[in-house]
């Protein structure tokens, strides 16, 4: 467990647990959700990175090049791997000062994916907020396909509203995977105007977003702002008890559907991802 302080603001690291944060509080109210004491999954935690993909890869198969490629389950029963691998591997404290960390994972490419690579992710607080980047370094002697991402899981009350604006939502199917359909990014509940989350499962890409969102609640205003990251993801299931917006770099299963939306990276190549959490009391 690393703590980090600046200002009104504490941020708690567990970096054995894929990296994550475990708690992200200002004045003492938590701005992303507490993970339970004892937890050991990323999915317990209040925010872990996703590198070097995003989301879902279908049946954890793609083609890349000359190559097929195949990736075993990580989420079961779910047949698709999920989030890459960084989050579910323990991350190396390089180095912190009180009010920030430096995060490593070195992964030799010794796994099912095959391109070895060194990501860091650097979590920083200031008297304002808190700003987490995830950059990877392609460590492979051949280019490689790169997404990032970033899961963080805000406070979630019965009066907790979300706003943000998007070009397009995209569908999915039964399995939770891209349906190749494109809707108003409102179709589910009217975002771009605020509201509270409805009560259907919402675990959907939007694509082409402003970059900012704002969830308001009884407590405050949280602020979310992503850089590098022309989409996010939200899931909000209808029991109400998470509310992840989540900037990433490409939609689900790209590596099939959109290769193009990768970061191709040649050997020795970075790329980098980083949001911006800021929040304040009620009006």
């Amino acid at each position: 467990m690393v703590t980090l302080a600046a200002g009104d603001w504490q941020a708690v690291l567990k970096p054995d647990v894929g990296g994550a944060l475990a708690a992200l509080r200002r004045k003492g109210v938590a701005v992303l959700r507490e993970t339970p004491s004892g937890a050991v999954h990323p999915l317990e935690t209040a925010c872990f990175p996703l590198v070097p993909y995003a989301n879902r890869i279908a049946k954890g198969r793609f083609a890349f090049g000359t190559r097929d490629i195949a990736i075993a389950p990580n989420f079961a029963p779910q047949p698709h791997p999920l989030h890459g691998t960084g989050w579910l591997r323990e991350w190396r404290l390089v180095r912190s000062d009180g009010a920030s960390a430096l995060l490593e994972d070195d992964y030799k490419g010794d796994g099912d994916w095959p391109w070895a690579y060194r990501a860091h992710q650097h979590v920083a607080l200031d008297e304002t907020g808190c700003t987490v980047r995830l950059m990877v370094e392609n460590r492979a002697d051949q280019p490689a396909p790169m997404g990032l991402g970033l899961h963080p899981y805000f406070r979630r009350r019965e009066d907790s509203t979300l706003q943000f604006e998007a070009t397009a939502m995209l569908g999915i199917d039964d399995e939770f995977l891209p349906d190749d359909t494109r809707h108003p990014a409102d179709l589910l509940a009217p975002w771009s105007k605020g509201t509270k989350p409805p009560e259907v499962l919402v675990d959907h890409c939007f694509a082409r977003w402003s970059g900012s969102a704002t969830i308001t609640d009884g407590l405050g205003t949280i602020s979310l702002r992503g850089f590098g990251a022309p989409h996010c993801h939200v899931f909000a299931p209808p029991d109400g008890e998470e509310l992840c917006v989540e900037p990433v770099s490409h939609t689900p299963d790209a590596l099939n559907r959109d290769p193009g939306a990768m970061t191709m990276l040649p050997p020795g190549g970075v790329a980098g991802i980083a949001m911006r959490i800021e929040a304040s009391d009620p009006t």
